[in-house]
């Protein structure tokens, strides 16, 4: 029997989530950049995808590629593994009783066809986070009667209140 590990390769945001990508997560520009690493972006959206049920295909269009390569992959796989497991068992694919997907989160696929299905649906969740990100960070602006001036600090505190991160702000008083 096959052994199917996922999260031991470099994986590439390439196209659109490129671009995205690229404006989220700046190299050493700490000011601007929302991602210390780009790891760190890919674990985020990927949380951010799974929970706002948000997926997206992949855009092969001929532009820059960002990489994420297998030394940080393997460096996250721990929780990487948690959250594939964690998708395995919420999926629960084509009907599956509970106790099964939780047998099958924990023991792993046993076929290439459930490794590539399972990797693509992380994988969609990833660049689905992607775009949820970009739209409440990068595109989104805030309202003139907003507490915070800074458009960053503001777009943070608005998705942190979108996800119930903190209380409302309003509500504060």
């Amino acid at each position: 029997m096959a052994s199917f590990e996922f999260f031991k390769r470099e994986f590439e945001f390439r196209g659109k989530h490129a671009r995205m990508a690229g404006e989220l997560w700046i190299p050493n520009d700490y000011g601007h950049t929302y991602f210390r690493r780009l790891i760190d972006l890919y674990l985020t959206a990927a949380v951010i995808g799974f929970r706002v049920d948000r997926k997206a295909e992949a855009d092969y269009a001929p532009n820059e590629t960002k990489s994420i390569f297998p030394e940080q992959m393997i460096g996250a796989k721990e929780e990487l593994d948690f959250m594939m497991q964690m998708i395995m068992i919420l999926e629960n694919r084509e009907g599956m009783e509970p106790e099964q997907s939780v047998k099958k989160a924990f023991r792993g696929v046993e076929t290439k066809e459930e490794y590539e299905y399972y990797r693509n649906l992380f994988h969609s969740y990833v660049r689905g986070g992607v775009e949820e990100l970009y739209e409440r960070l990068i595109l989104r602006k805030p309202e003139v009667d907003e507490e915070f001036y800074d458009e960053k600090t503001a777009n943070i505190m608005a998705l942190s209140e979108r996800f119930g991160m903190l209380p409302q702000l309003s509500d504060a008083t």
